[in-house]
């Protein structure tokens, strides 16, 4: 089976969320891959924020015993893929040696509503409500299934 690692910055919301949806879309497509999650600025054993855990929850899906983990500290070695949620995390995993044919950056759909909103990687909910949360997840999966179409 080959692993992919998701990374974000504290790895409470956005990673997190992004391997365990990753995960129950793989198994539905039959994929032979599992996700996990890590950040590059995560303070080590810390649950997933409250409302990643309820924004999954709502799909089915669960973070409940989720604990981050602080990239510098996995071995890298393992993983197959590496995805990064935004494009600052894609050149800090650059920058550490991660080959380009490794690495991609999961992309989130251009937002409608605001034609000159550039960003390309998914949006931190850090802080926010749980609308922030939902819209993060529903980004997630939206790039989720097209990052799995590559595979």
């Amino acid at each position: 089976m080959k692993k992919i690692l998701f990374v974000c910055t504290g790895n409470t919301c956005r990673s997190p969320m992004a391997a365990v949806i990753f995960n129950s879309l793989a198994a539905q497509s039959g994929l032979d891959y599992v996700a996990e999650s890590a950040g590059v600025a995560a303070i080590g054993d810390r649950p997933a924020s409250e409302n990643a855990v309820k924004a999954v929850a709502e799909i089915g899906l669960d973070l409940s015993t989720h604990r981050t983990r602080f990239l510098p500290g996995i071995d890298l070695n393992q993983y197959s893929l590496f995805v990064a949620l935004n494009d600052e995390h894609y050149e800090i995993l650059r920058s550490i040696g991660i080959p380009e044919n490794m690495l991609r950056l999961l992309r989130r759909a251009p937002n409608v509503d605001d034609i000159y909103d550039l960003r390309q990687g998914i949006v931190d909910p850090y802080g926010g409500d749980l609308n922030a949360y939902r819209k993060c997840r529903d980004e997630i999966i939206g790039a989720v299934k097209l990052l799995i179409t590559t595979l």
